[in-house]
């Protein structure tokens, strides 16, 4: 069965911040990625995808020039419009039978293994969706890290048949159409703990780490390995 991964991340494309516009916004969630989502990519065992981070296009240029003061990304991380996206996503994955779509935000992390998990999953057949449901909860500024479960998070990915992707068709989420509802959508889990969500003070949620079940430092220090280089 040939398939192609692709992480997919709207950089700046969707959000209620009227300050993911400017440039001071760019250059602080451009940092972060680095910090952390970046490292997350490079880290993972098996380098066959293409991550995508879309922005909107009155910002190409500012982004542009953000990212040309450190060094250049890895071939298969790239800023751009949604537009210019769809063209990266056919030359990549064109050939293949199915592509599978996986959703990540700009500033968390996935396990190292994650895209080789993707690669060896042999999904049932009528699945829609791979839900990852048990992670880690992460606040950089306390260093406060805990295992966490959410039922339906927003770390999931959509399987499709190629051709029918680059047709146009989309899978729809039911419902309200948020993450919340991915879950009802035929689906399968991902069981290893495969996401951390950072918390790092600049995003649009602030989580509450929990007390229960927090790791101390060596277990925190132990845990990130495997998920940044």
């Amino acid at each position: 069965m040939s398939k192609k991964v692709v992480i997919d991340s709207n950089f700046n494309t969707y959000g209620f911040n009227p300050q993911r516009l400017t440039r001071q916004w760019l250059e602080k969630r451009i940092e972060i990625f680095r910090s952390f989502t970046l490292k997350s990519l490079q880290a993972q065992t098996n380098s066959d995808f293409l991550a995508i981070f879309k922005i909107v296009p009155e910002t190409e240029r500012i982004v542009t020039e953000i990212l040309a003061k450190y060094p250049p990304l890895p071939r298969n991380v790239w800023f751009g419009t949604i537009s210019d996206s769809a063209d990266r996503i056919k030359a990549f994955a064109e050939k293949s039978e199915y592509l599978y779509l996986a959703r990540m935000d700009s500033d968390d992390l996935f396990h190292r293994t994650y895209v080789q998990q993707l690669y060896d999953f042999r999904p049932k057949a009528g699945t829609v969706a791979l839900i990852n449901q048990n992670g880690y909860a992460l606040d950089v500024l306390k260093g406060e890290m805990v295992p966490m479960f959410r039922k339906s998070p927003p770390y999931y990915v959509f399987l499709y048949k190629t051709k029918e992707y680059l047709s146009g068709y989309r899978v729809k989420i039911p419902g309200r159409g948020t993450h919340g509802s991915v879950i009802e959508l035929p689906h399968e889990l991902l069981t290893p703990r495969n996401f951390v969500e950072v918390n790092h003070g600049h995003n649009t949620q602030m989580r509450q780490i929990p007390e229960k079940g927090r790791l101390n430092s060596a277990e925190q220090k132990k845990v990130l390995k495997e998920f940044m280089q």
